[in-house]
């Protein structure tokens, strides 16, 4: 029986403990299958790493069962569910062991020339001017936690990990982050920038 003619939701719901077994077995192999080739670029991630990715990815598929809606093949939403685990645990892995001041101080080093030079994105007179009020906003308008926050968020360290280096609830540091981003965007607006700058300096 190939893969396209398996039932998936059905057959890991059987009855039949053996049936059910398994499917779950052969549905383990698919995901790790599928985390080999999707990860084979990554000399960094081992085996070992690409076992627990797959069993992980298995339990979350098998807890939502009742979420899959049929509008793809079972085996591309689970390998969907298979990926963001395993990009969410290779993300929470590089920062791992970042410490609160080591992410202040980068913070705090945003605003700096060298973190942000003039010529970032070449010697577009309209791009330029948008660093440079960037820059400044985030010197002037920002606290310590809040550029910490927004480095973190746009380096991709989970949002779990930002809030507890941080030392806060997820709510306050989603509205850390709200506060953060309307600071910025007030900043932008005042000296002149609109959202439709932005898109013709970065070519959206």
């Amino acid at each position: 029986m190939t893969d396209e003619e398996i039932n998936w939701p059905e057959t890991l719901r059987a009855q039949d403990s053996g049936q059910q077994a398994a499917a779950v077995d052969a549905l383990r192999g698919v995901l790790l299958n599928g985390l080999r080739i999707a990860l084979n670029n990554r000399p960094e991630v081992s085996e070992a790493q690409l076992e627990d990715f797959a069993q992980d990815a298995l339990l979350r598929v098998l807890d939502r069962l009742d979420q899959f809606q049929g509008r793809s093949r079972f085996t591309t939403w689970a390998q969907a569910i298979a990926l963001n685990t395993a990009f969410a645990e290779l993300r929470r892995k590089r920062w791992r062991d970042v410490s609160l001041d080591a992410l202040l101080t980068a913070g705090d080093q945003m605003a700096e020339p060298a973190i942000l030079p003039d010529d970032v994105l070449g010697g577009d007179e309209d791009r330029t001017r948008l660093v440079n009020a960037l820059r400044r906003a985030i010197a002037e308008e920002l606290t310590p936690k809040q550029r910490a926050a927004i480095l973190g968020e746009l380096q991709e360290m989970p949002f779990n990990q930002i809030t507890a280096l941080l030392g806060t609830s997820r709510n306050a540091g989603y509205k850390l982050l709200h506060d953060a981003r309307r600071a910025l965007k007030n900043r932008l607006l005042e000296a002149g920038i609109t959202g439709t700058d932005i898109q013709s300096a970065f070519t959206l």
